[in-house]
């Protein structure tokens, strides 16, 4: 995975480089930019952790907020989410104010990979709708650990190939079958906590994700009908994701508990 800033963005929105400015417009209407909130609000809530705002949180890929706005109103936890893309940067502090947790929520535009050379200690890290963004599951779990205290969380919202052992196309390298990706997940002696399907709210996040970059594509190309092909060629590309998610892919929430050293 590149660690060029602007590649590794668009690899992360699954688009090209050349429509990162467009991208704002195109993903307006969304806020939580393909995370099933839910899924990660009850996941943590299981846990059965104590509210405090003593504990700390690190949303890595933040994007607009959502997740991070959303623990803070559920549990009161301090949560730092970072983002490279500026305007979503901008549109996460506006709804921290809205939603009263400005005081809880940190939000900061910075490239994950120099963040995650530099950042501190966290009770918990959750890495929500990246893909292999950090490369394999294995090196994920490394640099992500490095985040977190001992005994503290690791949240990771993907998936694994539902048959075989490859899928050889771009953002899908790091994709293995379940044991494998299992495997990865614990190979540094951590404990795997919980295993969630997200396979439902994943096909139905799909299915709004499509509607809305379709009817926003649209006004896009009238606005900028110089981008007409880009545009068109784009919203192919995320029908074909999508698809691939669905028929090739087990969405999973993981939650895995730091213990090896």
């Amino acid at each position: 995975m590149s660690e060029n800033v602007p590649e590794s963005v668009a690899d992360s929105l699954e688009t090209d480089s050349s429509l990162l400015p467009y991208m704002p417009f195109l993903l307006q209407d969304l806020w939580a930019l393909g995370t099933d909130v839910e899924s990660i609000i009850r996941a943590i809530d299981s846990l059965g952790l104590t509210s405090s705002s003593q504990l700390n949180v690190l949303d890595l890929g933040c994007g607009k907020g959502a997740l991070s706005i959303r623990i803070a109103m559920r549990f009161g936890y301090r949560v730092f989410g970072i983002d490279a893309m500026a305007p979503f940067i901008e549109d996460a502090i506006d709804k921290s104010r809205q939603h009263n947790v400005f005081h809880l929520c940190t939000f900061k535009q910075q490239d994950i990979f120099q963040f995650l050379k530099t950042g501190p200690q966290f009770d918990m890290v959750i890495f929500a709708s990246l893909g292999g963004l950090l490369g394999t599951f294995q090196e994920t779990v490394r640099k992500l650990r490095q985040q977190v205290r001992d005994g503290g969380y690791i949240f990771i919202d993907d998936g694994y190939l539902k048959k075989g052992d490859r899928l050889n196309r771009k953002g899908y390298a790091h994709y293995r079958n379940h044991d494998k990706t299992v495997e990865e997940l614990t190979c540094y002696g951590d404990r795997l906590i919980d295993e969630i399907s997200t396979a439902e709210a994943t096909e139905r996040i799909n299915k709004d994700y499509l509607q809305i970059i379709r009817k926003r594509g649209k006004e896009l190309v009238k606005l900028k009908p110089e981008l007409k092909s880009t545009i068109e060629s784009y919203i192919a590309l995320q029908v074909e994701e999508c698809r691939i998610i669905e028929e090739e892919t087990e969405g999973a929430l993981w939650v895995i508990r730091k213990e090896g050293k």
